[in-house]
């Protein structure tokens, strides 16, 4: 045979997910800044007063200072209350991590079961050359879906109508072929729901943060499972799967002072 494949060989090395820095916001690795903006918690994301800024003492506002684009996409959805600042912090930790790596043949993402679509929001924004559209497949349509895209479009005008809700479940319609597939916290084998339909559509590139791992590595081996635990035999099931379906499959991590649920699994092929 041809040997272990890279993701076997350095498995020993494998567990990214014990914790990471700030990528997106490196103020955050300072524990009293974080502690400050509430960065883990699930409080809304909002400014102490309409207009609040870092001079009058708003610790959130002082983050988003700068004048940078995501600064401003962040002063735009305070302002609107549009999502918790848990969402917010995974959202663009995620993407900082997964955005290099995201590419599409057919020039769509999709954002699976992805709620709010901040995801599929900040692709919009911030790699509007390698996707024309946005799809954020998900039953419900959230109040904040519509906030999060008003919010993209007042900070990159170029955003605007690029990101479309479609109301159907994971199975319902194919995806686009050749699309690329993101997904944070998809609960327990939602995420494996998701694989599924992105291998069917050839998705160019997956990416994905799982969450709740009841009733998930049901196939992997009983040794994995008792030596690793469930979520991570999980996790190295999956990866194991991909790379079978033609992936070359990475991990990274988003701090867990967000979320304990901070693997990321990246496939691209």
């Amino acid at each position: 045979d041809g040997g272990p494949s890279p993701f076997a060989a350095g498995l020993h090395a494998a567990h990214v997910a014990a914790d990471a820095r700030f990528r997106a916001w490196p103020a955050l690795n300072d524990e009293a800044t974080r502690h400050a903006v509430n960065a883990g918690r699930r409080y809304r994301l909002h400014l102490r007063e309409e207009g609040g800024t870092a001079a009058g003492g708003d610790p959130t506002a002082a983050l988003f200072s700068g004048g940078t684009l995501m600064g401003r996409f962040g002063l735009a959805l305070a302002a609107r209350r549009a999502v918790d600042r848990k969402e917010f912090f995974e959202a663009t930790e995620f993407f900082a991590r997964v955005r290099s790596h995201l590419k599409s043949e057919s020039g769509t993402l999709v954002d699976a079961a992805g709620g709010h679509g901040l995801v599929g929001a900040l692709a919009a924004v911030f790699k509007f050359e390698q996707f024309g559209r946005v799809q954020v497949h998900d039953p419900q349509r959230p109040k904040s879906f519509d906030a999060v895209a008003a919010a993209a479009a007042e900070v990159a005008p170029w955003a605007e109508g690029r990101v479309v809700h479609l109301p159907a479940r994971l199975g319902e319609a194919p995806l686009p072929r050749g699309c690329a597939v993101v997904g944070v916290h998809g609960c327990g084998t939602l995420t494996d729901r998701i694989i599924d339909a992105a291998a069917e559509a050839d998705a160019r590139s997956i990416a994905l943060m799982p969450c709740c791992y009841s009733q998930t590595a049901a196939d992997a081996p009983e040794a994995l499972r008792r030596a690793l635990g469930v979520p991570l035999a999980s996790d190295v099931h999956r990866t194991y799967r991909l790379e079978k379906l033609g992936y070359t499959v990475r991990w990274s991590a988003v701090p867990l002072s967000i979320t304990p649920m901070n693997r990321i699994i990246i496939a691209t092929r």
